[in-house]
């Protein structure tokens, strides 16, 4: 079963931040580690999952060599690992090097050994010898609720009665089981009666990891696997409603789907939001969101008020599915419009970035952070991204976007740095632009700021007959550039 969310060597580490759980929710998964070390004993397998994203055929050398593993527990221990992930291929193929190599992690001091298989060759004895070489966790594929769908996806007739077989004898042992549907196509829709189907069946499994089928390894050429997310968002949706009646928490790992398409409301289960979360902006140790070989936003995520919490969908998907069922959660809010931000955003007002605003930055703890500034000076940019913002509104007068000013060589670096990262980390800039007497500086400094990379500029006027010919004019000159006439407050009597 070698469908782990994060590929990896046949040898070597893979790091992952832990899962945040509901506190006081019983749970089959491992909640006490911060890192998990992987080893990949074999790339060996006795299924083949069409939609596998490290095939055997692709490894010359199909089983790990034991110098090899040797040194890998050794590292994970020295390095303080709490975790050892076992992997595949199949690892429970070879029993008793599998054995072996828990007993070696477990006299290391690594405390939690996790296999990651198909249980589809574990029967009551071979569990029994799991437990007792120190195997804690299972992570098992389990991959419909249906025999027939479950033996198709694993491309192995009858594969569906040994994987209970396996997963009761698991759990009889006392090994904690996580079960990992790979959602497909020809699942998707069937994800709520799958988690029907475990509470019914097994009631001792409490909690489902729901990925999906990533167009990597044999799937690269089976596009068709991929599931359509307008079909799988709402059947995530339910499925969640109907686990959180049976007491099971589903999660959403790497290898799920983007935030939208079901978790919007669950950023705590989702493991790319967490990553998020932790690193902060523009932090280059969150995995799961800084993935250019994996995936990647596109129109509908820019405007998206969890725009720095998601990496995005898959590159075929983009291509495949053209984005179907991609859409914001919620969109960011006008900071010029006079209305209050959704519960998701913060903002801190500034006449300029102190260490103040700094400190007030830091300390938002919401998926979209918002400065409002009346003045921009050279490294704001940087400085206001470092501190975990993610939108900069600014109001300014025409002067300030002369060529050459202060305020504009800074709006053209932060454009300049947010061409160059990733959208996910792009300070996302809005404009108020403060009226002046000469409609020609006026429309100068709209296509000023639309050279510096602005998509959104509100001229703060009560006076809609002066400004709304410019505006119209200003529309079919700079098609890309938002502009509207707002209104501002009315000042304090």
């Amino acid at each position: 079963m070698a469908r782990d969310c994060y590929p990896a060597p046949v040898s070597g580490p893979k790091r992952e931040l832990p899962v945040v759980y509901s506190p006081g929710v019983e749970t089959n998964a491992e909640q006490s580690h911060a890192t998990k070390g992987l080893v990949r004993l074999t790339m060996a397998c006795n299924e083949r999952c069409p939609f596998c994203n490290v095939p055997m055929e692709d490894y010359p050398e199909r089983h790990t060599p034991e110098a090899e593993l040797d040194a890998a527990v050794t590292r994970f221990a020295a390095e303080g690992e709490k975790t050892l992930t076992i992997s595949g291929g199949e690892p429970t193929l070879l029993r008793d090097r599998l054995l072996a190599l828990a007993r070696r992690a477990r006299a290391a001091g690594i405390e939690l050994i996790e296999v990651q298989t198909n249980a589809t060759l574990i029967d009551v004895a071979y569990a029994t010898d799991l437990a007792e070489a120190g195997v804690t966790s299972a992570f098992v594929s389990l991959l419909s609720d249906l025999p027939e769908l479950h033996d198709e996806l694993a491309g192995l007739a009858g594969a569906f009665e040994p994987c209970l077989t396996g997963i009761d004898a698991l759990l009889d042992a006392g090994i904690r089981v996580a079960l990992n549907p790979v959602v497909a196509a020809s699942t998707q829709a069937r994800l709520p009666d799958y988690v029907d189907f475990v509470a019914r069946r097994l009631p001792r499994v409490r909690s489902i990891s729901v990925s999906a089928v990533q167009p990597h390894g044999r799937a690269s050429s089976r596009p068709e696997l991929l599931p359509d997310y307008a079909v799988l968002g709402p059947a995530i949706r339910e499925a969640r409603h109907r686990a959180e009646a049976a007491g099971i928490e589903l999660l959403n790992p790497y290898c799920g789907v983007p935030v939208c398409v079901g978790w919007e409301d669950a950023l705590e289960r989702s493991v790319e939001a967490i990553e998020a979360r932790e690193a902060g902006q523009r932090d280059e140790s969150a995995p799961g969101v800084v993935n250019r070989g994996d995936k990647r936003h596109g129109p509908p995520c820019d405007p998206c008020v969890h725009r720095g919490r998601c990496g995005g969908a898959w590159h075929a998907y983009w291509a495949h599915r053209a984005g179907s069922g991609l859409a914001p959660t919620a969109r960011v809010f006008d900071p010029f419009s006079g209305r209050p931000p959704s519960p998701l955003e913060s903002v801190v007002d500034a006449q300029r970035l102190d260490g103040r605003a700094e400190r007030d930055l830091a300390a938002a703890d919401r998926p979209a952070v918002w400065l409002r500034l009346a003045r921009l000076v050279r490294g704001d940019g940087e400085r206001a991204r470092r501190a975990g913002c993610t939108h900069l509104a600014l109001c300014l007068s025409p002067s300030d976007l002369v060529v050459g000013e202060e305020a504009y060589l800074e709006l053209l670096a932060i454009d300049r740095e947010g061409r160059r990262g990733l959208p996910q980390h792009r300070l996302r800039v809005s404009l108020g632009l403060r009226p002046d007497t000469s409609p020609r500086r006026m429309v100068r400094a709209l296509f000023a700021a639309s050279a510096a990379g602005i998509g959104e500029v509100r001229l703060l006027s009560r006076d809609h007959r002066r400004w709304s010919s410019l505006l119209q004019g200003v529309e079919r000159s700079l098609p890309r550039l938002d502009v509207a006439l707002v209104a501002p407050p009315e000042p304090d009597r």
